[in-house]
């Protein structure tokens, strides 16, 4: 992963994009769908994102199609989102408050990739599984 900032996004808020979404469902009577085949679409989604990729490293399509896809998976989130009642940016920073937390920066920044996948496994199967891991090799 590259260690430069991250192309700037628009300054379109999430507010913006929701009632977007709500409008172009609204518009269509695509809204009230069970939120069950609205987390379906989103995996269908995302593996037409992943389909780009089958075969190799780089991707298959222009930018402009994997937009296209991304932009799918986003909207469908959206669309899940307002079915359960959940504010994406307050799930999003709760989330990385807690990710943060199980996953320490410096427990990985600046690490082998050995060190990286012990700390992983600590934090992620505990302590005792990141031993017995490392005892292996």
């Amino acid at each position: 992963m590259s260690s430069e900032p991250p192309i700037k996004q628009s300054d379109t808020t999430f507010e913006t994009i929701n009632q977007m979404v709500w409008k172009h469902l609204c518009d269509r009577d695509w809204d009230g769908l069970p939120p069950r085949g609205i987390a379906t679409s989103i995996a269908l989604e995302a593996a037409e994102l992943l389909e780009h990729y089958q075969w190799r490293d780089e991707p298959i399509g222009t930018k402009d199609e994997l937009a296209a896809e991304l932009a799918d998976v986003f909207i469908y989130c959206f669309e899940f989102a307002q079915a359960m009642d959940i504010d994406i940016a307050e799930a999003i920073t709760s989330k990385l408050a807690r990710i943060a937390q199980k996953y320490p920066a410096q427990a990985f920044k600046g690490k082998t990739d050995k060190e990286k996948k012990a700390a992983w496994l600590a934090a992620h199967h505990g302590a005792r599984a990141a031993q017995q891991h490392t005892s292996k090799k």
